[in-house]
């Protein structure tokens, strides 16, 4: 009895990728991937270069058709669902495309409210305050509210893309190289961000990065692409496995100055 009721209330996964692949032309880029994305936790995405790290990604949020597989997000399969049905589940997720991917004629606030516009019947009023909530749960001053992106710096622009990211109050949150172009000072400061919101919110997050900095930080797994099949597990595990390349990355000087940073606390 007790063993039949724990199998029956295990999670289901926020993300479910069941034989994904994608081909474009002559090249295979991910070939039969399996990956779950556990309800609540920071998932880290790395490979290397031309692994196909953003394309999973947008895969996963329906902006990719993969040449077969499938993937469920939030227990249900995007590309199977159309009209009112995907734009509520669209809803229940939030994206923070490269650079923050700001619509450039658009304030900042106005970035913000446009998703309001598009997925809510609320009043202006209610818009632009809302709006204005966000831009302090991404760290940015209420003057950046009426900004344009092009006045903003790098680290702004990304937590402006970050707050419209999180206007409709999402479940789960791709992040696309979010501390890319950053300096070390943005880049920690932001990774501080992103784990206080996951705890404060019950968020969870799928992080799309290079930086061995962040991965340490913030992640609570990591998942690695290489050979066009895809590895998971916590960094201790990964540091056990053979592959070339997994060692290379997670054991190169980059990776040991993280290692040494996260021990001593800083």
């Amino acid at each position: 009895m007790t063993g039949r009721a724990t199998a029956a209330e295990k999670p289901q996964p926020a993300v479910s990728v069941r034989g994904l692949e994608n081909r474009f032309g002559d090249i295979l880029l991910h070939d039969g991937l399996d990956l779950d994305v556990r309800p609540g936790e920071v998932l880290g995405l790395v490979g290397s270069s031309g692994s196909g790290k953003t394309v999973l990604m947008r895969s996963i949020i329906g902006l990719n058709r993969p040449s077969a597989g499938e993937v469920r997000v939030l227990g249900q399969a995007l590309a199977a669902l159309h009209g009112r049905a995907r734009k509520a589940l669209l809803a229940r997720i939030g994206v923070l495309f490269q650079n923050g991917a700001l619509f450039s004629g658009l304030t900042v606030a106005e970035n913000i409210a446009l998703v309001l516009k598009l997925h809510t019947g609320l009043a202006p009023a209610q818009i632009d305050r809302l709006a204005r909530q966000k831009i302090d749960m991404a760290g940015l001053p209420q003057d950046a509210a009426d900004r344009m992106p092009a006045q903003l710096s790098g680290g702004m622009r990304t937590r402006a893309g970050l707050a419209r990211a999180l206007a409709l109050d999402p479940e789960i949150v791709f992040l696309d190289e979010p501390t890319a172009g950053l300096d070390p000072i943005g880049a920690a400061d932001f990774d501080r961000l992103i784990r206080e919101l996951q705890r404060s919110l019950g968020l969870t997050v799928f992080m799309v990065t290079h930086d061995i900095n962040s991965l340490v930080a913030v992640t609570d797994r990591i998942a690695v692409l290489v050979d066009r099949k895809i590895r998971v597990g916590p960094l201790e595990e990964l540091l056990k496995d053979p592959h070339p390349w997994i060692q290379a990355y997670f054991r190169g000087p980059r990776a040991q100055a993280a290692h040494s940073a996260a021990g001593s606390g800083h």
